[in-house]
């Protein structure tokens, strides 16, 4: 049932809101059934405007969406319901009023115990409170109930509220269920056996990367854990991805920091014309300029730039070049051309591909680039052609957000790539963590141990991971705390 939740959002915001009124059919509840079940449930919600969606997935999934709208204090409760159980399982509420109380996350909880006890989804009992959790907002406590059953907690399968700390309403809900047989648990390798292969494996790695904190970002040294990607299958050691594919990694090694080795760039302001003539350097005859701007705090950053953007006069093509005003470096590139949708080339060929384009037209960062990220089993490629990322070394640390990518169509060709050097302040590497003392960290704050794990299409499987996988891969190389995604 997870699932769904991104199935939803992402069509409601393709095909915009309508109102789809189900015939009646097999297993499926009426729309009037669900508007009754919100109101057994819920009570009666105050609105003006009530805009009722019924969706069907291929996956056999089915949801009513009921969304209503008060008008003379703006108020918005949008309540998604499973079609077939009846189970409301999501819960959104918005709303103008700004509230005064200043509530403790004590009562914040048992407000949230209350709405529990109303929606009361099909298997809540299966459900463990995690204490442990706590990921609150300046506005909202945040809760977690997690699905556990023999003692294993299920991956993914929980449930979410969210209070407002200042009006005292629930603002968000989510249950997700996940159908299907539990394995058995025999024969599964020990903690101690999973332990040793994460740390031989999938031991988080030392990078930059630009943290944002209320619009503003700034370059912070952190540790990348691979989890969300790659998890233990419990029965055979093996590391698999997130369809539950054999992966073949390299045993993680410690990078070896090399203070010296750092990008030197130049440092003196530019007028627009001298940064029209310095990005008109990536811009072939066949290119035409089509606009020009200066922008201030590019990209959330303490950078201002000239920007310039080019269309190819015949066919298909796009330019777009930013350079730093204050420095005269190029931060930003971005080109792409039309790309051959038949795919007749091996990854291996199109990494060559990729690694010839780089060297031929950047040769001066070349020894800063880290090649190794493509070495690995790579998920998610699009089906016409091959995405490769090269990120920029800093002291011989890459830095994710500055780099090259590439990407190769199914006939060999570049139809796109990248280029970004943010010209910004880069903290020196001292007083970090190492990556033994941050994986122990990791391993015990993230829980982990034995899990149950349905991937797309199989049966579920039990696996080694953290209980959060998605939301602590970045991890404080100074402090060793989990990063907030937000």
């Amino acid at each position: 049932m997870k699932k769904i939740t991104a199935i939803i959002l992402m069509f409601i915001i393709l095909t915009g809101a309508f109102n789809v009124y189900a015939a009646q059919i097999d297993n499926i509840i009426t729309k009037e059934k669900a508007i009754s079940i919100v109101k057994d449930k819920l009570g009666d919600i105050k609105y003006d405007n009530l805009n009722v969606q019924y969706r069907e997935f291929t996956n056999k999934d089915s949801v009513w969406i009921l969304s209503y709208t008060k008008n003379d204090i703006f108020e918005n409760t949008s309540i998604t319901l499973n079609a077939k159980t009846g189970d409301i399982i999501r819960y959104n509420f918005i709303s103008d009023y700004n509230g005064s109380k200043n509530l403790n996350r004590n009562d914040a909880k048992k407000i949230a115990d209350e709405f529990l006890n109303k929606v009361k989804p099909t298997n809540l009992s299966k459900y463990k409170f995690d204490s442990a959790h706590e990921n609150d907002t300046y506005r909202e406590y945040n809760f977690k109930w997690r699905r556990e059953e023999n003692g294993v907690k299920f991956l993914y399968d929980t449930i979410n509220v969210s209070v407002d700390k200042k009006t005292g309403y629930v603002t968000h809900y989510t249950y997700d269920w996940t159908e299907g047989d539990l394995p058995t648990l025999k024969n599964v390798i020990d903690i101690n056996e999973a332990t040793k292969l994460f740390k031989g494996y999938l031991r988080p790695r030392l990078v930059y990367t630009i943290i944002y904190d209320k619009n503003k970002g700034d370059v912070k040294l952190v540790y990348v854990s691979p989890s969300p990607q790659y998890m233990i299958n419990a029965y055979t050691g093996d590391i698999i991805d997130i369809n539950g594919t054999k992966v073949e990694l390299k045993n993680t090694g410690e990078g070896k920091i090399t203070l010296d080795k750092f990008y030197n760039k130049s440092s003196k302001p530019v007028t627009k014309d001298e940064a029209y003539k310095i990005a008109s350097k990536y811009a072939s005859k066949d290119y035409e300029l089509k606009n020009t701007a200066y922008i201030e705090k590019y990209a959330g950053l303490d950078l201002n730039v000239w920007t310039f953007a080019w269309n190819k006069v015949n066919g298909t093509g796009y330019l777009h070049v930013a350079v730093n005003a204050n420095t005269g470096n190029v931060v930003d590139v971005l080109k792409s051309t039309k790309s051959d949708l038949s795919l007749s080339i091996s990854r291996e060929t199109a990494l060559k591909k990729a690694e010839s384009f780089i060297k031929d037209n950047f040769k001066d960062i070349v020894p800063y680039l880290d090649f190794r990220s493509n070495t690995e089993n790579q998920t998610g490629e699009e089906v016409y052609g091959y995405h490769f990322v090269f990120p920029l070394k800093q002291y011989n640390i890459p830095f994710i957000n500055n780099g090259i990518t590439v990407d190769v169509d199914g006939k060999g060709n570049v139809s796109a790539y990248t280029y970004k050097n943010y010209d910004i302040p880069i903290p020196m590497p001292s007083n970090i963590m190492t990556q033994d003392e941050i994986t122990d960290k990791y391993l015990k704050n993230g829980n982990f141990s034995l899990k149950y794990y349905k991937p797309e299409g199989k049966d579920i499987i039990p696996v080694y991971t953290v209980d959060d996988p998605i939301y602590s891969n970045l991890i404080d190389a100074i402090s060793g705390e989990i990063i907030k995604p937000y």
